[in-house]
């Protein structure tokens, strides 16, 4: 039982990374697996792109956070309305870490 909650602790902070860097812009108007990877491990996550990959598509297909796509091997992701409200803690979105307070 133990695991499972970390796994969903760990999945749900991961997704609210992906949501910040899209919405402060970290890499642009739009992140891809490569960049996230490298953004996750400022927060020694080390994940493959793959997992990257599933997020993406959770945060695309489940929460209608983001907007992704899929060219070849690898998939990008813009953030959309309700990513940029969950981050800017208007809305929750269940499955994603509720973000602190600011800075």
């Amino acid at each position: 039982m133990l695991a499972d909650d970390y796994k969903k602790y760990v999945d749900e902070n991961i997704r609210l990374i992906i949501l910040k860097d899209l919405a402060h812009e970290t890499f642009g108007d739009s992140v891809n697996t490569f960049l996230i990877q490298k953004s996750l491990e400022r927060f020694s996550y080390r994940k493959s792109r793959d997992y990257i990959r599933v997020q993406l598509v959770w945060l695309d297909e489940v929460a209608g956070a983001v907007r992704s796509q899929t060219v070849g091997s690898e998939t990008s992701a813009v953030l959309t309305k309700a990513g940029r409200d969950h981050v800017e803690r208007r809305h929750y979105i269940p499955g994603i870490q509720r973000p602190g307070d600011p800075e």
